[in-house]
């Protein structure tokens, strides 16, 4: 008997009984859709995270330094300059502290803006973008020009249409002249980086800002291999730079923080769906049994087709494709299922679908097949080791 018409016959035999069909099914289904559901979810969250990282940059170094005394501790020029020398490694580097310093046009002030204190490579440390006009650039820091970038936010709140572009601001009782703006990276959000105000390093004093127990920076690096030496000769810098007992530093990667996120989502989905798949496991036990019984009510079957020069292997082919056409069909509407309710749920949670991926639903329509093909051996196995006189007498 050839395959094609064994799975006829396996397809006529499910729909003859197509409640207990879908009921042997129903294990499959939820299992299929529990794992889909939830392993999509997670994925969301990492691609979520991942976004978050993207925004603020990759290939990034943050550096830090502090005195346990408060005793000025100022190497901040010795430390750009140190950047400077390794330049086949570094792109640039610039002060990631921000400073609260209210900031006033016209009427409108705004108390919430965080102050940069940038320098010339303050745009590719920070992964910001202009908009309009120009960056902070050498020539304003070397001169402590008082002139300022603004965030999205800030230049939305003060301008909104009106071109900010050589409008002056004041914060600390002081003009500064606006000569760019960035683009939005956070949707123009008040507690966001684009709320904020980039000024030339050197005007610290200017603002009123201290300087000299404690400088914290973000260095921005040509590749990731780059950035391993970046940090191997930073951190030696540091070690003569910085007093052993009155002040610490650290030298630290966000790369890293990345692959162990990455890494810790991957474990997640995989412990998730493990669990999530204990329920697929229980489907093929509900196989299993409705393909005992289905052994037991067509024995007479069975013996009838043994008699006339069915092998063992046509009966078990028969049955064991019978349960493989149950269990796929099972997989195919959790798969269904799961894409529906990955959707929704990440749309709740995270204001943006994410459909399960290829690989998720190769394998878990897979897996169910599989297990169809598992559980149905034994049932399978029992009917061709029938003899047919006794199947015959017996039914």
């Amino acid at each position: 008997m050839t395959v094609f018409r064994t799975t006829k016959m396996a397809f006529k035999s499910i729909l003859h009984n197509k409640m207990r069909s879908f009921l042997t099914m129903l294990g499959i289904i939820i299992g299929v859709c529990s794992v889909i559901t939830l392993v999509s979810v997670i994925q969301g969250a990492q691609k979520k995270t991942m976004e978050a990282y993207s925004k603020m940059g990759t290939n990034l170094i943050n550096a830090y330094y502090s005195s346990y005394t408060g005793k000025p501790l100022d190497i901040e020029d010795e430390f750009f300059e140190e950047c400077l020398k390794l330049n086949d490694y570094i792109l640039g580097a610039t002060i990631s502290q921000s400073n609260s310093v209210p900031a006033k046009y016209k009427s409108k002030t705004l108390t919430s803006s965080r102050v940069y204190l940038a320098s010339d490579t303050f745009d590719i440390c920070m992964n910001v973008e202009l908009d309009k006009g120009r960056s902070i650039g050498y020539s304003d820091i070397k001169n402590r020009v008082k002139v300022c970038v603004l965030g999205s936010y800030v230049a939305d709140q003060f301008f909104g249409l009106e071109n900010p572009i050589g409008k002056q601001i004041k914060m600390g009782g002081v003009y500064f002249t606006v000569v760019g703006t960035y683009k939005s990276n956070y949707d123009n959000n008040e507690y966001s980086r684009d709320n904020m105000i980039a000024v030339p390093r050197t005007c610290r004093r200017i603002l009123g800002v201290s300087s000299g127990s404690y400088g914290d920076f973000t260095v921005k690096c040509r590749d990731s291999e780059a950035t391993k030496k970046a940090m191997f000769y930073l951190n030696q810098w540091f070690s003569t730079a910085v007093p052993k007992n009155s002040a610490s530093y650290g030298v630290y990667s966000d790369n890293s923080w990345q692959q162990q996120e990455a890494d810790t989502f991957q474990m997640f989905a995989w412990v998730v769906g493990g669990i999530a798949g204990i329920s697929l496991l229980v489907g093929g036990i509900g196989i299993m049994n409705i393909m005992l019984v289905s052994v037991a009510e067509r024995t007479r079957e069975i013996g009838i087709r043994m008699s006339i020069g069915a092998r063992r292997r046509d009966i078990i082919t028969q049955f064991l494709i019978e349960a493989s056409v149950i269990s796929a069909c099972g997989g195919i509407i959790g798969i269904g299922i799961g894409a529906i309710g990955s959707a929704m749920l990440s749309s709740v949670i995270f204001k943006t679908v994410y459909l399960p991926s290829p690989f998720i639903t190769i394998g878990a329509f897979a897996f169910s097949v599989a297990l169809g093909i598992f559980f149905g051996f034994y049932p399978a196995n029992k009917a061709s080791k029938m003899q047919p006189v006794d199947a015959l007498r017996n039914t």
